[in-house]
């Protein structure tokens, strides 16, 4: 997935994109990534992409393509109110839509294994709540420890995969 809707110039060209491509198919979620520009959670000087239906990464941050975001969005059915565990949440970008979505009294955790991914993801969120003093939501609480118990209270789940070349391979025998 990712590349089909890929011609965005701005974050709104990116959803209508995705809509048309029928990847967006409920206001909800329409509404979260309208909210959350998506060239904000990319490095500077990287952001030629940022509108594109494309996955990003450089060193260990990084960003699925939208489609990815909105199918798992759409596939949680998710509700305000609900618990929601990312488990490899990396920047905090589908993390801090899926507060959106699930309001003030949602819980919202993000578990990520790189130390160095958590602090970015908790900057950029300090960073839309500080451009957005008005917005009431589930903020995504980024935890490093994979020991953390998160997983027994959430209604919803979503993993994030790795790319291939950090997955380690089962030794034979």
């Amino acid at each position: 997935m990712g590349g089909a809707v890929s011609a965005g110039e701005d974050n709104d060209d990116l959803i209508d994109n995705l809509k048309e491509a029928q990847y967006i198919r409920t206001e909800s979620v329409e509404q979260a990534f309208r909210a959350i520009d998506r060239g904000d959670y990319y490095l500077e000087g990287y952001r030629d992409n940022a509108y594109k239906d494309l996955a990003w990464k450089h060193g260990n941050i990084h960003l699925s393509a939208p489609c990815i975001y909105s199918e798992v969005m759409e596939a949680l059915k998710l509700q305000p109110g609900l618990s929601f565990l990312n488990l490899g949440s990396g920047t905090g970008y589908l993390s801090t839509m899926v507060g959106l979505i699930l309001g003030p009294f949602g819980i919202n955790h993000g578990i990520e294994l790189h130390s160095d991914v958590v602090e970015y993801a908790k900057e950029k969120l300090e960073s839309f709540i500080k451009y957005r003093e008005c917005v009431v939501f589930s903020a995504p609480i980024q935890l490093l420890d994979l020991e953390y118990p998160a997983w027994r209270e959430s209604h919803r789940a979503r993993l994030g995969c790795p790319s291939s070349s950090t997955l380690s391979k089962p030794k034979p025998g």
